[in-house]
């Protein structure tokens, strides 16, 4: 037991004596080591402060950016929106002339199938026939029955029959 206590006390004056001996080492090598320590802390600490600087101006150029990015963007969605009522004014007004267009047509067709109507079918078949053919079933679909056949007799046989044929597809008698 006497020996354990003996190597203790000599582990104890060694490691006191090693600290003892550094602390003396480093106190005469001045402070520098402690202050260029610190600088150098310092230098690493305003180097961060310089990147982190540097970062929030990133970001703010990055957010200043943005934000114009975000007022161009709604500019061009008032402009597009703005053409959209314009297409959409103009695609109504594109669909009330192709309507008005339509009922001019039907009203036309609808004229003219009573005006051959009235004619004599050997007056009315030449005229008619020399139409053309999408003409002569607009025509033709309008008339009435007993009409229609006095003109369809009188023209052409291949023409009459065409036209027939044609005003079968379409459903009119």
């Amino acid at each position: 037991m006497k020996s354990v206590a003996v190597i203790s006390i000599l582990t104890f004056a060694l490691i006191f004596g090693g600290t003892v001996w550094l602390g003396t080492r480093v106190g005469e090598s001045g402070k520098q080591p402690v202050v260029a320590a610190t600088a150098g802390a310092d230098g690493e600490v305003g180097l961060l402060f310089a990147d982190l600087a540097a970062e929030r101006d990133r970001i703010q150029r990055e957010k200043e950016d943005l934000l114009r990015r975000r007022q161009a963007l709604a500019v061009e969605e008032e402009i597009l929106a703005a053409g959209r009522q314009r297409l959409e004014g103009v695609i109504t007004e594109l669909e009330a002339k192709q309507n008005a267009y339509v009922a001019e047509r039907e009203r036309s067709a609808t004229r003219l199938a009573r005006m051959y109507e009235a004619m004599k079918p050997e007056e009315a078949a030449p005229i008619v026939a020399a139409l053309d053919t999408a003409v002569i079933l607009d025509i033709m679909s309008r008339m009435k029955e007993r009409p229609a056949a006095k003109i369809l007799g009188r023209m052409d046989p291949a023409l009459a029959a065409m036209i027939s044929t044609r005003l079968s597809a379409l459903g009119t008698p």
